[in-house]
């Protein structure tokens, strides 16, 4: 590997690191240097870059400007290494900008279209493609967004569809129209009626049961307004521009002319561009926060910016760093407990990513310096710290024989619950669990990464070792399928997990009726299995190890829940020399009044 090789790789994995995908400069930079080495060139120079940007010569010029302007980016990154690096100057291709002018359909044409759709040969390809197009012409989605969505990411009963890693990585939720998703509910019917053992998790099934395929959705469309007259030589309309023929009439305007002021796009604050900075900067590209943080932070700022636009009647885009003052972030907080019925935890939680965005703000909007630092101010809330809840024996035994081992499900539950109250596992980490993290030979063990990325081994007792052996045994997969998967073969969601450990704790509850006075979720069984250990006389540090602690003060929780462990203690004390006293009054009122 050439000097020149390894500063494209590093080039590469830096701007990676920063989030950005760098497909296109993953290919042609490798060429780059290519050209470069067989010129005799030892770093990039102007002329070399532009020789190069502009091959082949019968391309278009947009062609030739977009190979130099990964040359530029590559070039001022090693002009910092080596000063001997020119970087070409832009404008030396005349490219220009061409965007086509979008198709705007009509009410009229979604019928038609989805009429087309109805009537294609295959039924499952009509009713894929008929609720697909309507989809797309309800809500807006790309082509590309709709075909990727899985199946736990349409929430029919929630009416929210969940968009994951969009364009620019973004996600995003997207609300259904009641009738939507009454459709969306009808095909999902007709999906489960028409392919039985489907072979992709996807939502949108092509006939063979498979994800769909952008080309063939692209080719589909094209034969249908083809057959309709709507696509000529010169009309070329798109399923990414459905959505744009959705007027709004006015009230004043019968004909349903869309209003001048719609058209005008909102004023952008410094708030908008502040919060998107503190996303891709901070916590993507300067913590490389993990998703789970990404996610919980995004949750809380969206739920201010909701309460901050309703009471300030301003749209969020609108909204400025001086109106998210210190009176308005602490009546958010008590909108929090007193509308939304969050605990204190969950208080701090959302006041915690509130600092963290204002701490980044301060740094680079210090003319609202003063506004800042008195929200900074505002305190978490002190909680009450409860005793862990924690299963008994018996009662492990009552969850573990509800569940119904003469079917599928009742069997995965079984091995699910099992191997929790043994290892400790967090639910995020149980989820993520593949065939492949269980290793059931000598030294038996489960392979974890849990919270903060830490990754971790945990041993595995005969009994549980022996259950997971019979589970695996009985439905072989890839290395990389789910350890604990749903029906259809894709990946039980955390909500999902929880809703069957409430299912079989229904039927616990017969036999033990314990279990009744307790609030038993998944993290239950992680408290179960830090129990089970320190009453085996393992010391606390050792159950820290085991359920990856980062620090011991969480772990020793757990020593206040045992009451055993305090009642030896004090057996190991001298007994104190006290005798009862009694209280004997030396006047006779005082005698009437005891």
């Amino acid at each position: 590997m050439s000097a020149l090789d390894a500063h494209v790789e590093d080039y590469l994995r830096l701007r990676r690191a920063l989030g950005f995908k760098l497909e296109r400069h993953g290919l042609v930079l490798p060429q780059l240097v290519a050209y470069l080495e067989a010129a005799g060139a030892a770093t990039v120079t102007s002329e070399l870059a532009i020789a190069w940007a502009g091959l082949p010569k019968g391309a278009r010029p947009n062609h030739w400007a977009a190979r130099l302007a990964v040359a530029r980016g590559f070039a001022r990154y090693l002009q910092t290494i080596d000063p001997a690096t020119e970087v070409p100057p832009p404008g030396v291709f005349p490219a220009r900008r061409h965007r086509p002018t979008p198709y705007l359909w009509s009410q009229e044409e979604i019928r038609r279209l989805l009429e087309g759709a109805r009537a294609l040969r295959s039924p499952l390809r009509a009713a894929t493609h008929e609720a697909l197009f309507g989809l797309l012409a309800t809500t807006g989605m790309r082509l590309g967004e709709a075909i990727g969505l899985g199946r736990d990411d349409v929430d029919l009963v929630a009416g929210v569809i969940t968009i994951r890693e969009a364009k620019f990585d973004r996600s995003r939720l997207v609300p259904l129209h009641p009738t939507t998703a009454e459709a969306l509910s009808r095909y999902v019917a007709r999906r489960d009626r028409l392919c039985l053992r489907p072979r992709s998790t996807a939502f949108f099934l092509s006939s063979a049961g498979t994800a769909l395929q952008r080309s063939a959705v692209d080719k589909t469309l094209r034969k249908i307004t083809t057959s309709l007259g709507i696509r000529t030589a010169t009309v070329r309309p798109r399923a990414r521009h459905l959505l744009v023929s959705v007027r709004l009439p006015r009230a004043d305007d019968p004909g349903g002319r869309t209003p001048r002021r719609a058209l005008r796009s909102t004023a952008m604050s410094a708030l908008a561009p502040g919060l998107q900075a503190f996303f891709t900067d901070r916590l993507i590209g300067q913590r490389a926060a993990s998703p789970n943080t990404i996610g919980a932070y995004k949750t809380s700022l969206r739920l201010l910016l909701g309460f901050a636009a309703q009471r300030t009647a301003k749209a969020p885009a609108a909204l400025d760093i001086a109106e998210l003052d210190a009176p308005l972030i602490a009546a958010f907080l008590d909108h929090l407990e007193a509308d939304r019925h969050n605990s204190v935890a969950t208080r701090n939680n959302r006041l915690a990513a509130v600092h963290s965005l204002f701490a980044y703000l301060a740094l680079h909007h210090p003319e609202h310096a003063a506004s800042i630092q008195r929200v900074l101010a505002i305190p978490p809330k002190r909680t009450e710290r409860n005793l862990v809840t924690y299963l008994t024996d018996p009662e492990v035994d009552a969850l573990l024989g509800a569940c119904d081992q003469t079917s599928w499900t009742g069997r995965r539950d079984h091995a699910m619950f099992a191997l929790t109250v043994q290892t400790g596992l967090r639910i995020s980490e149980l989820a993520d669990l593949t065939r492949q993290d269980v290793a059931l030979g000598a030294g038996a063990n489960v392979h974890t990464v849990g919270k903060g990325r830490k990754e971790r081994r945990t041993p595995l007792v005969p009994a549980t070792r022996a259950v997971l052996k019979a589970w695996l045994g009985e439905r072989p997969g890839e290395p990389t399928d789910p350890l604990f998967p749903t029906v259809t073969g894709g990946r039980l969601s955390r909500d999902a997990i929880e809703r069957r450990l409430t299912r079989h704790l229904t039927v616990a509850t017969d036999t033990c009726p314990s279990l009744r006075a307790k609030h038993v979720t998944m993290h239950t069984l992680r408290h179960t299995a830090a129990m089970r250990l320190l009453l085996a006389g393992n010391d606390v540090t050792v159950i820290a190890l085991w359920l990856g602690h980062e620090q011991i003060e969480t772990t020793n929780l757990y020593l206040h829940a045992d009451m055993g462990h305090k009642q030896r203690a004090i057996d190991r004390t001298k007994p104190l020399a006290a005798k009862p006293g009694r209280y004997r009054p030396s006047d006779s009122l005082l005698a009437f009044l005891v």
